[in-house]
């Protein structure tokens, strides 16, 4: 098996904090973007530059703008040959969630080349459909943070998501880890309690936008399986240490047509504080020079704001 590094989960990942990991070798850069990783050579599953091979499905690029996940380029990779490694490669990641645990635990070997293990990414990363593997391993990261308080993982947590997702995949829910076991269990009470949002109809449209306001922050990656006619799901809450202002959370839904990113609507003209991938995003972060997070505009103004941007976007794509 070869070595897993964990890096520190930021906004950014320049090249050189992935080069630091060791001074000679093959760095395997999993599901996060290094910095400008698209301007070195492009080869099946992602991007090669000096010593970093990137497989990852966030490169701002149009290759990446289509239901893919970085395990499911990791098993390209090894399906076609892919970029040749050498044994002592180490494989990086920084964050542990199921596509980042399954990408890198197939390319550190720790996990089997299974096409189900890209089925379950695609699940976590896109659909939203129930899966138990996808479920497993999103429930346990989940978990991790509301126990310490904190988004930063040690290469403990990342072995351990492993352990319980080798003792599903070998022995079923009953062998899992007590810890394992509730995240499990918590996981897929949240899936309930979208699917209640949606069947109570919760849910408001303003053309192919798709949007609810919830009394608490609940998982966007659930919607889109649900809510199989929206192009875009927006879920709005206000933010508890500031009631006036509203944290908003965004997804591409299944009905987006080919090529749409969220990048396309300008949602920052309106929303300053909104950030995120081509398919999902949310206005969570820090303005550092307001302090502030989320905003003031209300749910239904930013509806207005977003349907009007989608409209724009789909009549200028009809026109050309």
């Amino acid at each position: 098996m070869r070595s897993i590094a964990l890096l520190r989960t930021t906004n950014r990942v320049a090249p050189e904090d992935v080069l630091i990991v060791r001074a000679e070798g093959d760095l395997v850069a999993c599901d996060f973007y290094v910095d400008g990783i698209e301007l070195g050579e492009e080869v099946a599953g992602g991007y090669r530059l000096g010593r970093i091979l990137n497989i990852d499905h966030h490169a701002p690029t149009p290759r990446m703008r289509r239901r893919i996940s970085s395990t499911n380029l990791a098993l390209e990779m090894i399906e076609v040959g892919g970029v040749p490694l050498g044994e002592d490669a180490v494989v990086v990641v920084n964050h542990i969630d199921c596509d980042s645990v399954l990408s890198s635990g197939i390319l550190s070997g720790r996990l089997p080349p299974d096409p189900r293990f890209g089925e379950a990414a695609i699940a976590a990363d896109h659909t939203g459909e129930e899966n138990e593997i996808a479920d497993l391993l999103q429930g346990i990261d989940a978990e991790i943070t509301r126990r310490t308080g904190s988004p930063r993982r040690t290469l403990r947590d990342y072995e351990y998501s492993i352990e319980n997702l080798q003792l599903l995949w070998t022995a079923g829910q009953e062998r899992l880890d007590d810890l394992a076991k509730g995240a499990l269990k918590a996981r897929l009470q949240k899936r309930r309690e979208a699917e209640a949002i949606v069947s109570r109809g919760g849910f408001q449209k303003a053309g192919p936008l798709h949007f609810a306001v919830v009394d608490e922050p609940i998982d966007g990656e659930f919607f889109p399986a649900l809510l199989p006619d929206a192009a875009v799901i927006m879920l709005a809450n206000r933010l508890s240490e500031d009631p006036p202002r509203w944290r908003v959370k965004l997804r591409l839904g299944e009905a987006a047509p080919p090529g749409l990113a969220l990048s396309d609507l300008g949602i920052p003209d309106f929303d300053p504080n909104y950030g995120g991938r081509w398919n999902a995003g949310s206005n969570q972060r820090l303005d550092p020079d307001t302090g502030l997070r989320g905003t003031d505009l209300s749910p239904d103004d930013y509806a207005r704001r977003l349907a009007e941007r989608l409209s724009e976007h789909f009549q200028r794509t009809n026109d050309r």
